[in-house]
């Protein structure tokens, strides 16, 4: 399987738009700038990301490369391609430790936030990237422990598959299939000219990670086994 690893990536956003993306209340801006200017040099933005050729798929379970995954769904998403893309990305463990050393509540709580900016801002860049690297075009995604179908334990199969993800990336995995750092991300990256969203299966209310409306018969409608 080819690897990529993308390091380093840009974190942009400036102390003014943390503090509004966090809500920080304008008499804690100062504490505020401490903690940014603390953890800011300790972020290490990454994306660790495969070409992994699909062996087989039965309509429950597939064989990419060495690797076995067990989703009706995701054997439904990806029955009409050769190759997906397994990923994990981080926004680092240095200030996901620096984060956790506080004694204060209230600076762990804005130092973890910058840490989740971080992640997705960053990872919006290195998407394109990937994509360009790949040679593809649009791509979607399934995340193990998204949806009952592809529950977390599939974390496993998937670090298995990508190999050397802590070296690469610095992200491990606890006994119960949680990333560390707890601001990283995995999935399964998958061309689709349909656009696909674990949302749309999700019904989970007020989600604030929304990105697509809850489809209540979409499971029945499209991938239901007949």
């Amino acid at each position: 399987m080819i690897r990529h690893t993308l390091k380093n990536l840009p974190f942009t956003i400036s102390p003014e738009e943390a503090a509004k993306m966090l809500h920080v209340n304008e008499d804690d801006y100062d504490e505020f700038l401490d903690v940014y200017n603390e953890i800011v040099p300790l972020l290490s933005p990454a994306l660790y990301f495969g070409e992994a050729e699909i062996l087989s798929n039965d309509g429950r379970r597939v064989v990419i490369g060495d690797q076995t995954f067990e989703s009706r769904i995701l054997a439904v998403n990806i029955k009409d391609v050769k190759k997906v893309y397994p990923y994990v990305s981080t926004s680092g463990r240095a200030a996901y430790e620096r984060a956790n050393a506080y004694d204060d509540s209230l600076y762990s709580f804005w130092a973890h936030g910058i840490c989740e900016i971080a992640l997705k801002t960053s990872m919006a860049a290195a998407f394109e990237e990937a994509k360009a690297r790949l040679g593809v075009g649009a791509l979607n995604s399934m995340n193990p422990g998204s949806l009952a179908d592809f529950p977390i334990s599939q974390q496993k199969p998937l670090f298995e598959l990508l190999k050397n993800v802590e070296e690469e990336c610095g992200v491990t995995l606890t006994d119960t299939f949680l990333m560390i750092p707890i601001k990283s991300g995995s999935g399964i990256w998958f061309e689709s000219d349909k656009h696909y969203a674990n949302c749309m299966m999700c019904p989970r209310v007020n989600c604030p990670n929304r990105r697509a409306d809850y489809r209540e018969d979409m499971f029945e409608a499209e991938y239901a086994e007949k």
